[in-house]
């Protein structure tokens, strides 16, 4: 399947390559230097009025360019390149947590991947289908999947880092992130990467090469008519993965029952896990074009198609001794060889645009329709239903989940001159999206309760393991139409003085009423001074996948042991019988001052310094035990086969406190073009109340609270609180250079085995030296070599409490990451 996927990849990718490039003018300009990338300081995120230098805006603005994002992103993911250029943006690399090792979560500013709204073009890009039951950062969320979208087709990216609710709608808490598609009206570009880790952890003592990369990229640009355009582009890429799991220290001793047999002391001092990064064969397919008519009238459209397969690895499953005598076997292949599941994971992902713009009356309007979608199909291989003994097959379909996004938008603006310092800008629109989420459930096999489970015979784990899949009870379908309304105003009312306001009502068919406003100012005090604030209140309703999900997994509890553990939709009896209540849209109070300066040619400082205050936050409840619920009681709520449930709630409003500083300098001295950039970015979470757990868990037994040690460190301390990043580049006729040194700052993990048994590790804080050296070879064509992490920085080795016997040497958490150095090689050409 994945060499088919591989074949239709590079067969489109040629298709658009010899169509575009084919009816493309060559020319000497680098097609990269359009007008609109051109201007790298010039934005319109945060405001409809006209574009704003960064610098002149009222709310913190950064603006990437499209060569940054690709020079930094060697692994073809446009999220690690926002990782290291952002100060702000997090991307933990999760392992062993299914879905999650490839759909990955990031961050902004410390708060949840889905308080973050992804714009493309200005228009709202859609979620992932899937959410993240078993990754530690973004427990629980369904956000947009960076990794969807094309590194080589972003000309542009701006990020909002304010709260926007009022101007932008749902999900905009922490700020939004805007990508801009190239624009090429002529010339073509390809590129090729190939790179892998050349690392050396000192949990193995020995050097490792692996994670082999390759990326190719196309794009072509031709004109439609005068001032039109059309741009076509692909790109196909294939890691290799990578594993940085240690050695046995008898670990099957951490497992359940027959699994501690003496005899699978035969294990003792081998590599049994894989912990890293998934092979991943993707590609992508995208277009942008706008066409204007005689009349004013311009009509545009994009779209996006990005396949990706991927193949990550689960826990190792010792043999199980089914006799009591060690005669017999459970395990695929060989008897008595044990075996480590591989987590298969296909994500489909598609949106298209298609819209109009023109000036009608004296209004600029702006009318568009937007659809994305994306599915992903999760399975299991080499693999087992214990329950089933000899009759289980080795391979399993574990669910099958797919989002649907459909919005209509109609924007206007207009400018009047009102006798102020500036014309007073106004606009106003209106918002249809109708949203849809499916989960289906998997193999039969993959959630069976066989005879081998029943106490009386051997007590088997029932259901595939790593799974197990979802049942026909878990599948839900679910829907909502929004309908939203806004309107805003800018103008300059004295000379220096901007304000900009802005409100937004907003009607979920499901969730009821949100009401949002926002005011920004910027006041320049003095030429090449000035100070800016601004003061809002946005929303994020429940994400549908949310809302729906029903999924259960295998999960460590007290001793280690594996336990059944389900997370039930908050309108499921079970859910109900528990206290479990309807989800109600998160509200948030943001509050952000800061001051700008430009001291001398070519240097720009800005400093801004921030509050968010959240009330409702949406996370996942600690796991319930249900030991002393008993038998008749679970039978009753429908949990008889679990060990543990929870579930989705309201119950943690949060505060988060930071600053963002940013100095960049660039100037030319004598034919050498220098460039000095540092940026410095600190958050703090701090649960402010917990809300007290419902009656009906202490009348079923179970004790403790809605959160625990678990959550509150997922939501307190599991993201870095800082990070620091320091950068030069030069660059003289051929020659161009760049050294990078990102410092991420120390995390937290607690864990909570059940009986008092409450483990935590702290991180330290880590440096990542990244290096690259690029020459013009010859006209259009550039060669370069880089590498990131080049002192081959690890995190602290995970105490014993954490490693699994040894197994897990590493905690993914950290954010410097476990793969190492990672050395790569580039070639660029461009006509």
């Amino acid at each position: 399947m994945m060499r088919m996927m591989r074949q239709r990849l590079l067969v489109g990718v040629a298709a658009i390559w010899l169509v575009a490039g084919g009816s493309a003018r060559a020319q000497e300009a680098h097609p990269d230097d359009d007008g609109e990338a051109a201007r790298a300081d010039i934005t319109v995120i945060g405001t409809r009025a006209a574009g704003r230098g960064t610098t002149d805006s009222p709310v913190p603005i950064d603006v990437i360019r499209g060569d940054a994002i690709r020079q930094a992103g060697a692994n073809g993911e446009l999220a690690q390149s926002l990782a290291t250029l952002l100060p702000a943006f997090n991307f933990p690399r999760q392992s062993n947590s299914g879905v999650g090792d490839t759909v990955r979560a990031a961050q902004l500013r410390g708060l949840s991947p889905d308080q973050i709204l992804v714009l493309v073009n200005g228009k709202r890009y859609h979620p992932t289908a899937t959410t993240a039951l078993d990754a530690k950062i973004g427990r629980g969320t369904a956000p947009v999947d960076f990794n969807t979208l094309p590194v080589g087709g972003v000309a542009r990216l701006d990020v909002l880092r304010d709260g926007a609710g009022a101007q932008y709608g749902s999900d905009a808490i922490a700020g939004v992130v805007d990508i801009g598609l190239d624009r090429l009206d002529h010339g073509a570009a390809a590129g090729i990467t190939y790179g892998g880790n050349v690392t050396r952890p000192d949990a193995l003592d020995r050097t490792l090469h692996d994670g082999r990369t390759a990326v190719i990229d196309l794009k072509a640009g031709t004109r439609l008519g005068e001032t039109g355009f059309l741009t076509l582009g692909g790109d196909y890429g294939r890691q290799q993965g990578t594993n940085r799991a240690g050695y046995d220290r008898g670990g099957q001793y951490l497992s359940n029952g027959s699994y501690a047999d003496p005899r699978n002391d035969a294990f003792f001092g081998r590599r049994l896990f894989k912990v890293g990064d998934p092979r991943v064969d993707s590609g992508h397919l995208w277009f942008n074009a706008e066409s204007a008519g005689d009349d004013g009238v311009t009509l545009y459209s994009f779209g996006i198609l990005h396949l990706r397969e991927a193949a990550g690895a689960n826990f190792f499953r010792w043999p199980v001794i089914v006799d009591g005598k060690g005669d017999d076997y459970v395990a695929p292949g060989q008897p008595g060889n044990g075996f480590l599941p591989q987590s298969l994971v296909r994500n489909g992902d598609l949106s298209v645009t298609a819209g109009v713009r023109g000036i009608f009356g004296g209004w600029k309007v702006d009318g568009s329709v937007t659809y994305g979608g994306n599915w992903i199909r999760y399975r299991l291989r080499d693999s087992l239903n214990y329950s089933l003994g000899a009759a289980s097959p080795t391979a399993f379909l574990l669910s099958r989940t797919r989002s649907d996004q459909l919005v209509g938008n109609l924007d206007v603006s207009r400018d009047y001159d009102l006798g102020l310092a500036s014309p007073v800008t106004l606009a106003a629109g209106l918002e249809y999206r109708h949203e849809r989420w499916r989960s289906r459930p998997g193999d039969a096999a993959s959630y069976a309760v066989g005879p081998l489970a029943d106490p009386a015979s051997l007590g088997l784990q029932p259901g595939a393991q790593a799974g197990p899949g979802l049942t026909p009870d878990d599948a839900r379908s679910l829907g909502r139409d929004v309908v939203a309304g806004y309107a805003e105003a800018s103008a300059d009312l004295l000379p220096g003085v901007l304000a900009d306001v802005a409100g937004r009502i907003e009607h979920y068919s499901d969730a009821g009423t949100a009401v949002a406003g926002k005011a920004a100012v910027r006041w320049a005090i003095a030429p090449g001074l000035a100070v800016r604030g601004s003061v809002s209140n946005s929303f994020r309703a429940p994400g549908l996948a949310q809302l729906g999900t029903s999924a259960t997994s295998l999960s460590f509890g007290e001793g280690g042991q594996l336990r059944r553990v389900s997370t039930l939709p908050v309108d499921s009896p079970a859910a109900r019988g528990l206290g479990a209540r309807d989800l109600r849209p998160e509200r948030s109070v943001n509050l952000s001052g800061g001051i700008t300066t430009t001291p001398v040619p070519g240097l720009r400082l800005s400093v801004d310094v921030f509050q968010i205050l959240i009330d409702d936050r949406i996370t996942l409840s600690e796991r319930f035990d249900l030991s002393a619920v008993t038998p008749s009681r679970r039978s009753a709520l429908g949990l008889a086969t679990y060990d543990a449930i929870n579930f989705f709630t309201n119950a943690v409003d949060l505060k988060t406190r930071g600053i963002d500083a940013v100095a960049d300098y660039r100037r030319t001295y004598g034919g050498t073009t220098i460039g000095l950039s540092a940026a410095y970015s600190y958050a703090r979470n701090t649960i402010r109340r917990v809300t007290a757990p419902p009656a009906q868990l202490a009348a079923n037994g179970i004790g403790g609270g809605l959160i625990g040690l678990e959550e509150t460190n997922t939501l307190e301390t599991a993201a870095p609180r800082d990070k620091i990043i320091l950068s030069a580049d030069a660059a003289r006729g051929a020659v161009s250079g760049l050294v990078r040194g990102v410092r991420f700052g120390s995390v937290e993990h607690v864990f909570d085995f059940g009986g008092g048994f409450t483990p935590r590790q702290r991180f330290g804080a880590a440096w990542s030296l990244d290096a690259e050296l690029s020459l013009a070879v010859r006209r259009g064509l550039t060669v370069s070599v880089g590498g990131n992490n080049l002192l081959d920085r690890y995190p602290d080795r995970s105490i014993d409490d954490f490693n699994g016997a040894g197994n897990l040497a590493y905690d993914p958490l950290s954010p410097i990451g476990i793969n190492g150095r990672f050395l790569y090689v580039r070639a660029r050409v461009t006509l």
